[in-house]
């Protein structure tokens, strides 16, 4: 299906990640929040095997946003305050464009959209927040359901993530389509029989579907 707009032929639901495919994302602008704000000297804020596994846990569910924000500030200079860490962490967090609002309304009419992302607490209520705040809606009211990994547990790429979200919705492989801009997740999903496009840098996906 890499082509350059999006086959729908045989279709019938439409699961969208979050990051980079609707949202507009940057982490290098949460890493250089975070060292602007003073990173204890001899500290690997992002690199080390223990911050790595500590994300995971983070979008997992398995560790609280408390305990992040507490693993945080540890690694960071005296003074820094726990809204700070959270302006940090939120800092990737760009804008949805309005086109994508209007893309999704448009598939709606013909699709069942989903939604299914990894993600962690923090930033769930800061996006689900501004979203709102912008369209005068609820992110829910364009998805017959969101799937974010906090909730259940389990992160892309596990297939059993793909193998849950179809049973769920009692959906079937090869009638659903996966759209996410990371080779891995789509990989996953297509190993499970679903159909998968990889959104690649610089495309917007409004202007392919």
């Amino acid at each position: 299906m890499e082509k350059n707009k999006i086959n729908l032929g045989g279709i019938k639901n439409i699961i969208f990640d979050f990051g980079n495919v609707l949202l507009n994302i940057d982490p290098n602008l949460s890493a250089k929040a975070f060292k602007a704000l003073g990173i204890r000297e001899g500290i690997d804020f992002w690199g080390s095997r223990s911050s790595s596994e500590s994300l995971i846990n983070l979008e997992k569910g398995v560790i609280s946003p408390d305990e992040f924000r507490r693993t945080a500030l540890e690694k960071l200079v005296d003074g820094v305050t726990i809204q700070q860490v959270d302006d940090a962490w939120n800092a990737l967090l760009l804008d949805f464009p309005p086109r994508r609002v209007e893309m999704l309304r448009r598939l709606a009419d013909n699709y069942r959209l989903f939604l299914l992302s990894n993600s962690n607490q923090i930033h769930y209520e800061c996006y689900m927040n501004r979203f709102e705040i912008q369209f005068d809606m609820p992110l829910d009211n364009l998805f017959e359901k969101l799937w974010f990994s906090h909730h259940l547990g389990m992160v892309k790429p596990n297939p059993e993530i793909f193998s849950f979200v179809l049973k769920d919705k009692g959906l079937k492989a090869e009638e659903t389509l996966f759209i996410d801009d990371t080779l891995v997740h789509v990989e996953a999903a297509r190993s499970v029989g679903i159909n998968a496009w990889h959104l690649l840098p610089g495309t917007d996906i409004s202007e392919i579907i």
